[in-house]
């Protein structure tokens, strides 16, 4: 789960067809036709506005990965946050 003072991006597939990427916090909304697409412009997004949390969802609504993205420049430490990268979440059938 995303720390409270990160911003939360979520990329889920769309009921119709495609993907949607959406921050929980602005409610900002954008639709890509494919989950690489979405994925990319969710990543761009969290580079530029750290710390950031990406949460990917499956066609199910089930968590499939979170993505973090920490604020290296303000890190709480003499060495700053370390990047953390891919995280797999596995859910319980």
């Amino acid at each position: 789960m995303a720390p409270a003072n990160n911003r939360t991006i979520i990329v889920k597939p769309r009921t119709s067809h495609g993907w949607t990427m959406l921050t929980a916090r602005s409610g900002f909304e954008m639709f890509f036709q494919t989950r690489e697409r979405a994925l990319q412009f969710a990543r761009a997004y969290a580079r530029l506005n750290p710390p950031a949390t990406i949460q990917i969802f499956r066609e199910t609504g089930e968590l499939d990965a979170e993505e973090t993205f920490p604020d290296t420049f303000r890190g709480g430490g003499p060495e700053g946050d370390a990047p953390v990268g891919l995280r797999l979440v596995t859910t319980q059938a």
